[in-house]
């Protein structure tokens, strides 16, 4: 039997370690109440996507906060995002790039889509 574990395996990386607390007090410092059907979005994408997906969601009327962290990698990117996953407000953005492995985190809050399964769950 042939094991191979890398360290990076075992220990997970600081820097996503602290993207991941740094988002994390911001989302809690601009969450006043839970009950106000809005939502976080996070998504990850590259630098050259960044400024578009900024546009298309800052023209959006609904769009309440906006914020980018940069990551040393994709991996790095994409462990914070599957830490900021577990919060019940924060689901994935619509507007993700993953195939371009980008290594930028953004968050947004805006209202909770009206044809989501959320939002029928939450009107049921």
């Amino acid at each position: 039997m042939n094991t191979v574990i890398s360290i990076s395996d075992v220990f997970q990386s600081p820097q996503s370690l602290h993207c991941a607390q740094k988002i994390k007090e911001w989302i809690d410092g601009n969450t006043f109440f839970t009950k106000q059907h809005l939502i976080w979005n996070i998504g990850v994408t590259n630098a050259e996507n960044l400024l578009k997906i900024e546009a298309i969601i800052r023209q959006d009327m609904t769009c309440k906060h906006w914020r980018y962290w940069g990551n040393d990698s994709f991996k790095d990117a994409m462990e914070t995002i599957r830490k900021l996953n577990k919060s019940p407000n924060v689901i994935k953005s619509p507007h993700n790039d993953y195939s371009s492995k980008g290594s930028y985190v953004f968050v947004y809050k805006t209202l909770i889509p009206q044809d989501s399964r959320l939002f029928h769950t939450l009107h049921a």
